[in-house]
This record gives C-alpha cells, sequence and structure tokens, in this order.
C-alpha cells in the first residue's frame, strides 16, 4: 500500500512534503463507510463523494430513463396484446310503424408479433351481440382471423428488423461510458481539490513557522542591542518583516478555508464540515512508458470507446437507409373464420375465408430517399474522419501528460535540493548574526528565500501528483486506480 510522506524538520526548520496516492476500496458497506468531516484521507473523500456529489447522483437518476429505454427497445419483438370492447343502444324509426331499437355489444382480443423476418402476425378474435326491442332474441356474431405479411425486399430481413435493438444496445453502452466520464471528473475535481486543500494547509503552516522566526529574530536583536552589539535602530527591519510576515499569515488562513470550501462543494457535503487531511504519501516514478500509456489509453478512454460504437452505429444507419431504396414487395397471408347465431328464427351461418396475395409499391420520384442514404453515407464518413482525429489527439494528450509529468518530477528535485541548500543558508547565517558577522537585512532576506524555497517544493509536489492524475485522467482509468466499480444503484 502506497503512504504518504512527510520529511521532517531538521535545524531551524526542514520542510519535506511527499504525497501521492494511496488505493480506494469502493463500495465499502454503510456501517465501514467515514462520518463527514473529521479526519479523512483522498480515499475517503472519494467515497463520500461518490455517495453525495449531486453530479453524480444525477447521473445514476438518467440511468432510470436509460435502461427503460432499452428495455422498450428490445420488447420489440414480444407479442402484444389490445383488449377492447363497446356498447351502444340504437332506434330505427319507420314511418306509419313502431319505433325499433336495438342494443348492440362488440368484445375483441388482437394479439400482433413483429417476427424476426420482419413479418407481421396478428391473430384477432371478436364475439358480438344484438338484443332487439321485438320478442327475436339476441343475435350472436363471434370469429377470428389470422393475418401475416412479410415485407420481402423493403424492411425485410433479420438486419433490418433487429437494426432498432442493435441501436438502443449501442447506446446504451454510449450511456455507461458518459456515466464513466462523469464519474472520472467529478471524481478529479474531487482528488486536485483535496491536494490543494493540503498545499493550503501546508502553506499556512509554512507561513506560520516563518512568523515564528520573524519574531525569535527580533528577540535576538533586543539581545544584541543589550549587549551592545547592535544599533536600536537596525531592529526596525526585523519588526517590519514580522509584520510582513503576519499579513502573509492572514491570507494563507483565508486560503486554507477558501480550499476547504471547495472541496466539501466537490464531495457535495455541508459546507461547513471541517476536514483535516490523514494519511501516508509516497512519491514514485511515472508508472507507464509511451507506447504501453497509449494502448491502455484506446482500451479505456471513454470517448474513444464511444467513437468506435458510434462508428457501428452510422453503419446501421448506412445499412437501413440503402434498404429503404428498395422497391416494397411484401407477401401477404389471410384466414379466418366467422359464426352467427340468430336469437330468433334465422339460420346459423359459419363461414371460412383465406386469401394470399403479393403486394407491390414502388416510389417514384421521392428524392427524400436518396436524401436519407446521403445523409447516413455523409454522417459515417465524418464520423471515420472523427475517429482519426480522436486517435491523433488521444497520442499526442498521452505523449504530453507523460513529458509533462517527467518534468515535474526532476522539478520536485530541484525544489527539494533547493529547500536544503536554503535551510544550511538560514542556519549558518544565524549563527554569523549572533557573533556579529552579518546583518539583519542579509538573515531576512535568506529566510524569505527560504519561505519560497518551502513553497516551491510544496508546489512542484502537488503538481507532480496532479500530474500523475491527469495521467490517470488522459488514460481513462482513473475509476480503476481508486477502485471505483460502474454499478448499478439499488433501486434506480
Amino acid at each position: 500500500m502506497n503512504r504518504f510522506v512527510f520529511y521532517a524538520t531538521s535545524g531551524l526548520f526542514c520542510l519535506f512534503f511527499i504525497f501521492c496516492v494511496q488505493p480506494a476500496i469502493a463500495q465499502q458497506a454503510p456501517e465501514e463507510a467515514p462520518g463527514i468531516g473529521g479526519e479523512m484521507t483522498l480515499a475517503d473523500c472519494i467515497r463520500v463523494a461518490m455517495k453525495e456529489n449531486k453530479t453524480i447522483k444525477s447521473a445514476y437518476l438518467d440511468r432510470v430513463v436509460q435502461k427503460y429505454s432499452l428495455s422498450v427497445a428490445e420488447d420489440k419483438f414480444t407479442p402484444k396484446m389490445t383488449l377492447s370492447t363497446g356498447a351502444n343502444y340504437a332506434e330505427t324509426s319507420i314511418r306509419d310503424s313502431d319505433t325499433i331499437g336495438a342494443t348492440v355489444t362488440d368484445v375483441s382480443a388482437t394479439v400482433s408479433e413483429l417476427l424476426p423476418s420482419g413479418a407481421a402476425l396478428e391473430l384477432t378474435a371478436n364475439q358480438g351481440t344484438v338484443n332487439g326491442d321485438t320478442t327475436s332474441g339476441t343475435d350472436v356474431n363471434y370469429g377470428w382471423n389470422v393475418s401475416l405479411t412479410q415485407p420481402l425486399l423493403k424492411g425485410g430481413g433479420f438486419d433490418v428488423t433487429s437494426a432498432s435493438v442493435r441501436s438502443a444496445r449501442l447506446s446504451e453502452l454510449n450511456n455507461v461510458l458518459s456515466l464513466k466520464t462523469t464519474l472520472i471528473d467529478t471524481l478529479t475535481t474531487v482528488i486536485t481539490t483535496y491536494r490543494d486543500y493540503v498545499r493550503a494547509l501546508k502553506e499556512l503552516d509554512i507561513s506560520r513557522q516563518s512568523f515564528e522566526r520573524g519574531k525569535e529574530l527580533v528577540e535576538i536583536n533586543k539581545e544584541l542591542i543589550a549587549a551592545g552589539r547592535m544599533a536600536k535602530i537596525d531592529i526596525v527591519q526585523s519588526e517590519a518583516d514580522v509584520a510582513n510576515r503576519e499579513y502573509s499569515l492572514l491570507s494563507s488562513e483565508n486560503g486554507a478555508d477558501a480550499a476547504r470550501l471547495a472541496l466539501v462543494k466537490a464531495m457535495g457535503i455541508d459546507r461547513k464540515a471541517q476536514i483535516t487531511p490523514i494519511g501516508t504519501f509516497d512519491i514514485e516514478p511515472i508508472p507507464y512508458e509511451l507506447t504501453q500509456a497509449k494502448s491502455i489509453a484506446f482500451e479505456n478512454r471513454p470517448d474513444y470507446r464511444s467513437a468506435l460504437l458510434n462508428m457501428e452505429d452510422s453503419q446501421i444507419s448506412l445499412m437501413l437507409s440503402k434498404n429503404d431504396q428498395l422497391w416494397d414487395l411484401s407477401l401477404t397471408g389471410d384466414y379466418g373464420q366467422n359464426f352467427i347465431r340468430p336469437g330468433g328464427l334465422g339460420v346459423n351461418s359459419d363461414t371460412d375465408a383465406w386469401a394470399v396475395g403479393l403486394n407491390l409499391s414502388i416510389p417514384i420520384g421521392d428524392m427524400t430517399i436518396y436524401q436519407s442514404y446521403l445523409n447516413a453515407k455523409t454522417s459515417q464518413q465524418q464520423l471515420d474522419l472523427s475517429l482519426t482525429k480522436l486517435k491523433d489527439d488521444i497520442e499526442i494528450e498521452v505523449e504530453d501528460v507523460l513529458r509533462d509529468a517527467d518534468m515535474k518530477m526532476r522539478q520536485v528535485k530541484l525544489a527539494q535540493l533547493a529547500r536544503e541548500l536554503s535551510e544550511k543558508k538560514v542556519e549558518i547565517e544565524t549563527e554569523k548574526l549572533k557573533m556579529g558577522r552579518s546583518t539583519n537585512f542579509q538573515l531576512v532576506s535568506f529566510q524569505n528565500d527560504l519561505v519560497n524555497a518551502q513553497n516551491n517544493e510544496l508546489n512542484s509536489i502537488i503538481s507532480y501528483l496532479n500530474a500523475l492524475t491527469d495521467i490517470e485522467r488522459t488514460l481513462g482509468i482513473t475509476l480503476d486506480r481508486w477502485g471505483v466499480a460502474l454499478v448499478e444503484r439499488q433501486g434506480e
């Protein structure tokens, strides 16, 4: 397991801060989840953000509609039933005769199914009654009918019929990739704001210790003045420097609280939550070389995977547009039986009927058919160009983030060396001042150089760690790095 490592102070003041990521545990049980606020590692903050961040919650809510849309598309070949019923009363008046009334009721059920071949199958059963005002009784009419329509050219075949289902599944995969992008972007923000908060706290610590060194210098000046080894006027410079350092301390306190607010905002928790960063951090070398990193990026980046899915979907659209240009030739078949049972003295009637036929429809002069094909073809060519450009862009981005991380790693080493040398300068100059061989101006300058060196080291370390995080984002492996799984949430 990686660890946070802080280089201990030595001599007057020694700051050496190392910060790296440590693996997180994804999807802990609620009772194991950390409380919001208090001491929290970066992994804890990520875990809380996964539960509390509003952007992530909204993205998971979108998944409810998205998954239902896929279910609707995949239900295409499931038989559908329609039930209908009705009743009405009608009267007929005949001149010089009585008015005749009748109550008519009707009940029917229709089952329809789309077959993978593109055929439409429909079965209908119905029953109706006619109950007149006369004593003739109730007439009953019932029967059933089955029909089949099979497209032979336009709209026929498994590829055409299943195209909408395949497109819906591609869309679902794209939706998952969109969710992954949202999680990566959100968690990257949490990671960087957490480190910004650590930076702000460390800068506050640097300012506080700088302020204490300034006060110590004033006390040294007083002792030298009392011993007659320094003029009273020389203490003005050290006192002015203390005032400036106190001003910087106030600014650092304000910056730390601003960084805390940015972190709780990124996590989506109460703005009053007080977080104390804890853990051990280790700086590690860049874990990827160029060829390996490119391969990982093409395998994991959501935008590249989405572009591949869009290309596949465009091929489906192009196939459908080609099919739309065909003639509409369909084979039809129909068979049914009907039974009539008069309520009076009428004769029962039983009939059977069947029919088979070919229907042909030829569009003439409809320019929109070719327009659809041209649009689909052009869209596919544009997507192909976009995919090629995206591939080139990814290769450049990967190379750039690796170069940037390597440069920042070297800056860390140089900043550490500069900080160590500045500490030695201050230590030596302090002893020289006590022996009367230096001046306030020289020591104050060296102390300010030390503050700058400490901040430069801190900033270089944070920048390097953020560069590693940028590599993970560029390669599309942020979720894997932190153990966050793309799982559907219960109840959503």
